[in-house]
């Protein structure tokens, strides 16, 4: 009977001091998912933030190539200006040279060679519309020479400008970078926990329903069972994604000017969430790449591959390709 008590005694001891430990494990889990619940809805707020950067890259990069043009237009438009004067003033040099240095034709001597007073008057008058005409010819250059010069200080204002947007692009893809690797860092160590917390509580329920049920057979430990739900975000150097491919001459989210070099590194576009801006890879089927650019389509898992023609691009069309990460 004695025997019976003791044996009652420890079973209930060892089942109370399971169940403290289990109570301790719930309780730790409930406030790791409340916690994971916080980090997550924060999450969702930097995703809808990094939406709201990524457009805004997308207007600068558009605004940068509408500057890009308008710089090559003025360019142009400043050497035929440019072009012009020299040609007024070439003229107006040959008639200063005809009108006032040549001594046999000066305004003076045609003046004095006057045969008579209605000559002379007649004279006066042509002598003095030529002069007037001189004058509108150097105040005409004068107004295009100041235009000229304002021209060029638009160029390089606008220079200035370009400049600004691609530091800004830089500055913004930077942040961007930063807060995805902080995405993953939060998701992955808080997944990670909750994975732990999850297997030892099923481990010390196994173990409270053993002793409740009093089966003192010698049980091996089992695995902790798999759970689905959320998973930590992968850190494989391997990536599956689908390749799209473009072409042109505009301006990149970087500030520069796309390049397709099958010996060196070509242009793609990513997501910054899942290819950090920079990055450098190996596209299968492609070639050596740098993450150079966006796009308002390329969201998770798609790249953007530059080709320099429409032929290539449509060659090209819509495959999957493995990226690996390189740096």
């Amino acid at each position: 009977m004695n025997r019976r008590v003791l044996s009652f005694i420890v079973m209930l001891t060892i089942t109370l001091g399971v169940s403290s430990n289990a109570l301790a494990v719930s309780n730790e889990l409930e406030k790791t998912r409340a916690q994971k619940k916080e980090v997550q809805l924060k999450v969702e707020n930097m995703d809808k933030e990094i939406d709201r950067v990524i457009n805004k890259i997308n207007e600068n990069k558009q605004l940068m190539n509408k500057m890009n043009q308008q710089i090559k237009d003025t360019e142009n438009k400043l050497n035929e200006t440019q072009n012009n004067v020299k040609g007024k003033e070439e003229l107006f040099g040959k008639r200063v040279r005809a009108m006032y240095i040549d001594g046999e034709y000066s305004y003076l001597h045609i003046i004095l060679d006057s045969k008579n007073l209605s000559d002379f008057v007649t004279r006066v008058d042509t002598v003095s519309r030529i002069m007037k005409f001189d004058k509108n010819v150097i105040a005409k250059l004068k107004a295009e020479k100041e235009a000229v010069e304002k021209q060029k200080e638009n160029l390089v204002n606008e220079n200035n400008n370009l400049a600004s947007l691609k530091k800004k692009n830089e500055d913004t893809l930077l942040a961007v970078n930063r807060k995805v690797s902080e995405e993953k860092r939060v998701l992955s160590k808080i997944t990670e926990k909750e994975n732990q917390l999850v297997a030892s509580e099923e481990e010390k329920n196994r173990k409270a329903k053993e002793i409740a049920a009093n089966n003192v057979k010698s049980v091996p430990k089992g695995e902790p069972l798999s759970r689905g739900g959320s998973q930590p975000i992968s850190s494989s150097k391997v990536l599956v994604m689908e390749a799209t491919a473009y072409s042109g001459d505009s301006i990149t989210a970087g500030g520069h000017k796309p390049v397709r070099n099958p010996n060196g590194y070509s242009t793609i576009a990513v997501d910054p969430r899942v290819i950090p801006f920079g990055t450098k890879v190996y596209v299968e089927g492609y070639g050596y790449a740098i993450a150079d650019d966006i796009g308002g389509r390329i969201k998770g898992n798609i790249i953007d591959v530059f080709l320099t023609s429409e032929a290539e691009c449509n060659s090209w069309g819509r495959r999957n390709v493995k990226v690996h990460i390189l740096g």
